[in-house]
């Protein structure tokens, strides 16, 4: 029996001895199959018909977080009202029967989205969660960047390239490039003045590739790891990054498609547009260079075998980005054209 074929009976003897099968309105026997694997976790699906679940195993957190799977269900709890994130209906982070923290969420049903024809969708999605203000639940289980969101980036980014200096797999002008734009990200650190206002602050997801939505009857935006209270440009600046839209695929947005994004977006939110395009323009350089960062450090555990869940599409991604062409033109990327 293969390693993933032993988890899946763990999986199911867990769901019997916990009276899951019951409280999830499971039929027998209880179906149990592999759905997905990320670089922190693995997915499951379980049940069959209208009562099926993402079973989660958490292997890591992205954001330190101190007990992340308990992180990320009491995230999900809280966007439940937006109508547009996954239900959770479980979680056991006493890491008793597996090695992991688990949980238990909804799975909806539909296909990852679609840039060409689901933009609009993914402003309603948007704007549904960023219209929820951020009240003491949230500010009491989340963590909050606020008025540091700048500096955080390139704290983030500092840690992120730590190992990639030096680095034998990680290209040397790639090296430079980053090394360069950290500087400049440093040295503008004074701009995050701009984005103090406490009104604005919102939770953002902050893993919004295309994969992390599911378009069906209507549009959702799952797998909240590293949600935080933030400025909430930090969600739109990465959702139209060329880093972000060729991560699965191979479209770059064009200004006509970015801007009415945008324009549906501010409807629905009600924010200032000048002030939230100024917002916009401020954070994407610090934006491109977190996920050229991190693209750094993959490429690097990677390609040294340090990588403990190795996904070979990540791999050949972050290959890409690491390439001279690709980096050249992603650092000097401007999310709008001037206007």
């Amino acid at each position: 029996m293969t390693k993933q074929a032993q988890l899946i009976e763990r999986i199911k003897y867990y769901l019997a001895q916990h009276g899951l099968i019951e409280r999830l309105h499971l039929a027998q026997p209880v179906r149990v199959q592999f759905l997905a694997q990320g670089e922190y976790n693995q997915n499951f699906l379980i049940g069959a018909g209208d009562h099926q679940y993402v079973f989660r195993l958490n292997y890591g957190s992205q954001i330190n977080a101190s007990n992340q799977i308990r992180y990320e269900y009491n995230a999900l709890k809280w966007l439940e009202r937006s109508g547009c994130t996954p239900r959770g209906y479980y979680v056991d982070d006493r890491k008793r029967d597996f090695d992991q923290g688990l949980l238990i969420m909804e799975f909806l049903h539909g296909h990852p989205l679609d840039y060409r024809t689901d933009m609009q969708t993914a402003a309603g999605i948007f704007g549904r969660i960023h219209q929820l203000a951020v009240d003491r639940p949230a500010a009491t289980n989340l963590i909050a960047e606020k008025d540091n969101i700048l500096r955080a980036r390139v704290v983030e980014c500092q840690q992120l390239l730590a190992p990639v200096w030096g680095s034998h797999f990680v290209p040397q002008h790639a090296q430079n490039v980053l090394e360069k734009a950290l500087d400049r990200c440093q040295q503008n650190v004074g701009q995050e003045a701009f984005f103090s206002d406490q009104q604005l602050w919102r939770v953002n997801n902050t893993e919004v590739n295309s994969h992390n939505f599911i378009i069906g009857r209507q549009g959702w935006l799952i797998d909240w790891e590293k949600p935080v209270i933030s400025h909430p440009v930090q969600d739109i600046s990465q959702f139209l990054a060329s880093t972000t839209t060729l991560w699965r695929t191979d479209i770059r947005l064009d200004q006509t498609t970015k801007r009415a994004f945008i324009d549906k977006y501010l409807a629905m939110t009600g924010f200032d547009r000048e002030a939230f395009l100024t917002a916009l323009r401020i954070y994407h350089p610090y934006l491109m260079l977190r996920a050229l960062s991190w693209s750094a450090m993959a490429l690097d555990e990677y390609a040294s075998g340090e990588k403990q869940l190795q996904n070979q599409e990540i791999y050949r991604k972050v290959t890409q980005y690491m390439q001279d062409d690709f980096i050249d033109h992603a650092i000097k990327e401007q999310v709008l054209d001037e206007k």
